[in-house]
């Protein structure tokens, strides 16, 4: 690894060890494995080929699957969002994507076309993407002619740990769909984890398979293997005087002489603004305490005596022995948003060898 720059290493054995455990939470269930956004910033194909095994993967956008099918992925995608117009449809045939269809529009862009494969997606309370479950019967006679491969719902409220607004949108769910011999799925990482009953045919992993919690309370899970480790060296030491300030704004003042290092990487870079002093990061695995305010392309940490660190010393700060989910904490947001945020300036590299 280089000591110039910051880096994401991607640890693709871990995301192996996610999607298995996704299997083993879900075992009669087939599993369409979420890597959309850049597979949440860890690296589209990379990640693709690890989980070809998965029996789809889904993607929210078609410039993704173009990328996918470029790089001879031939594992069946699901276009999460569907099509948004005529010239995207074409690529969708060509490239033989399975099509989320949640819209009238999107029903009559279909109305001449054949043997497309179908997801038909249900409104089921969280009033995003999905049609009334009232128009479901329509809809599906609208689309004969075309391959349907099932319906799906989303819930608005997995990833609260005791939710009755989940019991709600399955029931209403379950009850428009119940009559149907269409496969279902209606499953993200939170309910396969915490909502068995979610687990119908199909499920929809995706955080998960990162491994970062889905719930809101930011508890790491045990057996979920952290995927990203990221790190960025320090470029500059620098000695302080009792009531030095740090940064813009002189948030922080040294309380004592200490020193302070200097690391590569900012909000530029994807590391959040939003965290405050006291923020921890890793320094020679011994945690230690971001000072001042996250700079475009750095950040300061007050050193401790006994810290023998040196320009280019690896600086962690997040990864498996500092979990993700304390850093969305401290930033006052969630594992998703930091993940995806990690700027393509950041390279990425990938260890452990992907199979389940």
């Amino acid at each position: 690894m280089s000591i110039s720059k910051a880096t994401a290493v991607i640890d693709l054995a871990a995301i192996s060890n996610n999607f298995a455990m996704a299997q083993d939470f879900a075992p009669n269930s087939k599993i369409m494995a979420i890597i959309k956004a850049d597979a949440y910033g860890h690296g589209l194909v990379p990640v693709a080929r690890c989980l070809e095994s998965a029996d789809a993967l889904g993607v929210a956008r078609i410039e993704e699957a173009v990328i996918l099918r470029e790089a001879n992925i031939q594992t069946p995608i699901t276009l999460l969002e569907g099509v948004l117009d005529s010239r995207e449809l074409e690529i969708a045939k060509i490239l033989r994507l399975d099509l989320v269809i949640h819209s009238g529009h999107q029903i009559s862009m279909l109305k001449k076309e054949k043997g497309i494969g179908i997801w038909l997606k249900l409104e089921t309370g969280m009033h995003r993407l999905g049609l009334p479950s009232e128009d479901l019967e329509d809809s599906l006679s609208r689309l004969e002619g075309h391959h349907i491969r099932g319906i799906m719902g989303h819930l608005s409220d997995a990833d609260q740990k005791e939710s009755s607004i989940v019991g709600n949108q399955l029931a209403h769910f379950l009850d428009a769909t119940q009559a149907l011999a269409w496969k279902r799925s209606i499953a993200n990482s939170a309910a396969i984890l915490g909502y068995p009953r979610t687990q119908l045919e199909w499920v929809r992993p995706g955080l998960m398979l990162y491994g970062a919690t889905p719930f809101a309370d930011l508890v790491p899970i045990v057996r979920l293997k952290a995927a990203m480790s990221l790190s960025a060296p320090i470029i500059s030491i620098k000695s302080l005087q009792s009531g030095d300030s740090v940064g813009y704004g002189s948030l922080w003042k040294a309380e004592k002489n200490c020193r302070i290092a200097v690391v590569a990487i900012g909000y530029a870079d994807g590391y959040p603004r939003e965290v405050a002093t006291g923020t921890p990061v890793l320094i020679n695995n011994k945690r230690r305490r971001l000072v001042g305010r996250v700079s475009m392309d750095m950040l300061t940490v007050e050193l401790e005596d006994e810290d023998d660190v040196s320009i280019g010393s690896q600086v962690g700060l997040w990864g498996k022995k500092l979990p993700i989910e304390e850093i969305s904490d401290c930033a006052g947001t969630i594992p998703y948003t930091l993940m995806c945020a990690v700027s393509n300036r950041i390279p990425r590299e990938y260890t452990g060898s992907p199979g389940h």
